[in-house]
């Protein structure tokens, strides 16, 4: 079934005063990432009167101390990208959709609206490449509403584009301005030799995955780890070590091949006294950590080897970070494997998205809305309210290994509900 969905206005929002004019260089690990694209991603919200004008005039004064946002990207004479601080302005649409927020059911695919109904789309007239942020707010005939933001990968990670979501929400809420500053600051970050890589060459075609863990399942599954190492294990650990060897247990890789798990850490901890405190750093600032192991391995060890695995990478991430900082590594950490002997992992739960509020109360559901072709992704969310726990949504298996991967899911969940 689909629903029609009408559009009302679309146009640039620029900041509403004056702001300054420059070119600013990105980081090196701005650059390290391989990020020349834009994450999609929607947020709904049970209700809001009036939401798409109050947001338009949020998104425009966070837009005064962000003003980089409302450039441009470029290319430099050495062939490199950089924000042209040109205060053009965000693309903003918004449109009304003739049906209730029920009716997308949590936007679990296959989603019964496009998702180019829901996500902002620039006319010819202005190149979707050098847009560092493109918003849409779309009205839904029960009184919610969704946010969908497209934002370049290059100038955000995650936690930088929760930080600009949740300033816009501040302002609707009636803040002069936001509660965290931000800060530009690309010249903090180390920048160590580059090291030579080759870009992806392989594309895979990859099904979408949605699994459910219960805050049940979770306490379970954290209850016998810690009955049998006495160490209190965190949700990501246990929650990626059941992913990861349900995936290598379905796709089947032969036994002594490699399978890696690979997931990116926060670095602003580590960087604190290069960073300003009390102020908000919105770049890309993550290390990629890669675990390593047999297929064998993965397929039938205990989960308590595997969350072990996971630990003794986390615990490794200072040490690492500040070999690469210091330009003392000969393989580049942030070149990652991208075969489909690897599962790629990001946590959005504690990022910030989960907490933007435009007045009306957080979002009862955020949703990543990316295809993944080179690499096998996934992505830990919180589960739609009011359900508690935790939503598995990501591109990881070949319609080949689709039910496989699902059917060991299953498994592991029932087996861990009979054992409690």
């Amino acid at each position: 079934m689909g629903f029609a969905v009408t559009m009302l206005a679309e146009g640039l929002v620029a900041p509403c005063e004056h702001t300054p004019s420059a070119t600013l260089t990105l980081s090196s690990v701005d650059h390290a990432l391989g990020l020349r694209f834009s994450l999609e991603m929607i947020s709904a919200y049970g209700h809001g009167v009036e939401a798409a004008s109050l947001i338009r005039g949020a998104l425009s004064r966070a837009l005064v101390p962000y003003y980089p946002v409302a450039g441009r990207l470029v290319t430099s004479a050495e062939g490199e990208l950089e924000v042209a601080c040109t205060g053009d302005g965000v693309w903003f649409v918004e449109k009304m959709a003739h049906c209730s927020l029920n009716d997308l059911k949590n936007f679990e695919f296959p989603l019964v609206i496009p998702k180019e109904e829901l996500l902002p789309s620039p006319p010819p007239s202005i190149n979707p490449e050098e847009m560092i942020l493109m918003m849409q707010v779309t009205q839904f005939k029960c009184g919610g509403f969704a946010v969908g933001v497209k934002f370049s990968h290059m100038v955000f990670d995650g936690v930088g584009a929760g930080q600009f979501q949740k300033a816009v929400g501040e302002i609707a809420g009636g803040l002069s301005r936001p509660t965290v500053e931000p800060i530009w600051f690309r010249d903090a970050i180390p920048a160590p030799p580059r090291l030579p890589r080759q870009p992806p060459m392989i594309t895979f075609d990859c099904v979408p995955s949605l699994f459910d863990f219960p805050q049940l399942t979770i306490n379970n599954i954290k209850e016998e780890l810690m009955r049998e190492t006495a160490y209190r294990c965190t949700t990501f650990e246990a929650v990626a070590a059941v992913l990861w060897r349900c995936r290598t247990r379905a796709i089947n890789l032969p036994p002594h091949a490699d399978a890696h798990l690979v997931f990116s850490a926060n670095v602003r901890p580590l960087l604190c006294q290069l960073l300003p405190p009390q102020r908000g750093y919105y770049g890309n600032c993550v290390y990629c950590l890669n675990v390593t192991s047999s297929s064998d391995k993965i397929k039938h060890a205990p989960l308590t080897e595997i969350v072990s695995l996971i630990r003794d990478a986390k615990a490794s991430l200072a040490a690492k970070f500040s070999e690469w900082a210091m330009g003392n590594v000969e393989e580049d950490p942030y070149n990652v494997p991208n075969g489909y002997d690897v599962l790629n992992l990001s946590d959005w739960r504690s990022v910030g998205f989960f907490r933007v509020d435009y007045g009306w109360g957080t979002p009862h559901c955020v949703v990543p809305l990316n295809d993944h072709l080179f690499f096998a992704g996934g992505i830990l969310l919180k589960r739609p309210l009011p359900e508690q726990g935790l939503r598995f949504m990501g591109e990881v298996v070949t319609e080949e290994h689709q039910e496989s991967f699902v059917n060991e899911l299953k498994w592991f969940a029932e087996s861990c509900r009979h054992k409690h």
